[in-house]
């Protein structure tokens, strides 16, 4: 008996492909880009350099500051004559050129040195009275002080006036009683028009004799030179 062979008709072939021919390749996946990390890293540039420009402006930029200008011992009150104001850069520790007014008045607590960038810790608002010295209270009239008035820190002269009505001698001469005393309070006295009241830091010696004068209204303040 034959058996029947049957045949299977070849499958034609791609274009192109035949022995040899390497598979067929699947298209590479495509990255997909993400809009907000892009944004985000804009914006990261951006402060970066707007920081680097603040800082560089800063580093140029000058504050002024009170610098002492003349030396100064301690326990000295300080006068507006010993300090003045410097422009520097950088962080510097120093009180602002801007609050040099309180300063004056306020007592060294250690020695000074010229063109010293003064702080906080260098002054104290304590006079801290010697054994030697001390504080009277005085009442002078218009005309009995500088037309500008005074300022703490400030020196004057303590000068005993003559009696009204005094015959010539002794009694109608001025005096000095104090040649150098340190102004530690000035305001004006709420009690008389024009009156002003002044804390003088006078030697304890001359401390009555200051305050004498004050009480029987002879009392007159000249501004003299520290030094």
């Amino acid at each position: 008996m034959t058996t029947a062979v049957r045949r299977t008709a070849p499958q034609p072939m791609a274009p192109g492909a035949g022995a040899g021919s390497p598979p067929a390749r699947s298209p590479l996946p495509t990255r997909q880009r993400r809009p907000g990390w892009t944004a985000l890293a804009v914006a990261l540039i951006g402060a970066c350099a707007a920081l680097g420009a603040l800082l560089y402006v800063r580093a140029g930029a000058k504050t002024p500051v009170v610098v002492v200008v003349a030396e100064v011992p301690a326990g000295h009150v300080l006068a507006r004559a010993d300090l003045s104001t410097v422009a520097v850069s950088g962080g510097v520790t120093a009180i602002a050129g801007q609050n040099l007014d309180s300063v004056v008045g306020q007592t060294a607590a250690v020695h000074l040195l010229p063109n010293m960038l003064l702080q906080r810790s260098m002054i104290s608002a304590d006079p801290g009275l010697s054994g030697t010295e001390a504080a009277v209270g005085v009442v002078v009239r218009s005309g009995q002080i500088p037309a500008d008035g005074l300022r703490p820190g400030d020196t004057v002269e303590v000068v005993a006036l003559p009696a009204a009505g005094a015959a010539s001698g002794t009694a109608a001469t001025a005096r000095v009683i104090v040649a150098a005393a340190r102004v530690d309070a000035f305001r004006a006295d709420p009690a008389q028009t024009g009156g002003n009241l002044v804390t003088l830091i006078v030697p304890r010696s001359s401390s009555t004799a200051v305050a004498a004068a004050s009480g029987s209204g002879r009392i007159a303040l000249i501004e003299v030179s520290a030094r």
